[in-house]
């Protein structure tokens, strides 16, 4: 996969996504039963590996600009129209990956739905203090690496349904 490809993908998912109601109609559907837990008692060691906070659009730049320096996205939160991550250099992704932001709980049920049924499994889905939802959907095979250091940082796995 080449920088230009890189750019584009994180770019693209890296969108607000505000997709209209739906309802349920596969019972094969997933839905989010429980949002990853994020351990307090780690926080202090998370804030130190965040990038700062910046608007969106400089975000997905700043996340393509570490990719090319082989830092892999892990974890992300945004706030207020700005966002900031956590990236490692130990996790190196064979598969594709998504980050989506969602403006609550029912769209993003809706898009993990989607996204599950393309073979992506979400690393993570957390609910900030404003009822924001994050996610990053990562394929099977590199989820286990991915997993690990989010477990490393105090950050569980979401529980599905």
């Amino acid at each position: 996969m080449n920088a230009t490809t890189s750019v584009v993908r994180i770019v693209l998912s890296m969108a607000l996504v505000v997709l209209p109601s739906t309802h349920a109609k596969d019972k094969d559907d997933v839905h989010m039963t429980y949002p990853s837990k994020v351990e307090g008692s780690k926080g202090k060691e998370r804030e130190k590996l965040f990038s700062p906070w910046m608007p969106f659009a400089e975000f997905g730049a700043h996340t393509a600009a570490m990719q090319r320096k082989g830092e892999q996205i892990i974890y992300f939160e945004n706030e207020g129209g700005k966002s900031r991550g956590i990236y490692s250099s130990k996790v190196k992704l064979k598969g594709p990956c998504s980050q989506f932001t969602f403006a609550n709980e029912k769209d993003m049920d809706a898009q993990l739905n989607s996204v599950v049924k393309t073979g992506l499994q979400p690393a993570f889905i957390v609910c900030s203090a404003s009822g924001t939802y994050t996610m990053l959907m990562v394929s099977p095979e590199d989820l286990d690496a991915v997993r690990a250091e989010l477990k490393a940082l105090g950050i569980g796995q979401p529980k599905l349904r």
